[in-house]
């Protein structure tokens, strides 16, 4: 079999660009199923829906992260008598 007379960094790089073109094939498929034209199906905008809100979730905890990093580097300031 030629996978056999293939050495290390052949093996790995082949495995790689496999990955990558069944990544590819996925995307596609969702894009062309999310790009489609015509009346949305329920399950779609089910689907729109919950990424919509994982999304907001991210957004709203990065949003908290950064006013407590904020919080915190204005206290150490004043602590430090950076000001």
């Amino acid at each position: 079999m030629a996978g056999e007379k293939q050495g290390f960094i052949a093996r790995k790089k082949a495995a790689f660009e496999e990955a990558v073109a069944i990544r590819k094939a996925i995307m596609k498929a969702e894009r062309d199923y999310f790009a489609s034209e015509g009346e949305s199906d329920p399950r779609r905008l089910e689907a729109q829906k919950q990424r919509d809100k994982e999304f907001l979730q991210s957004l709203k905890k990065l949003g908290i992260g950064v006013i407590v990093f904020l919080v915190i580097y204005a206290m150490m300031r004043t602590v430090l008598g950076l000001w």
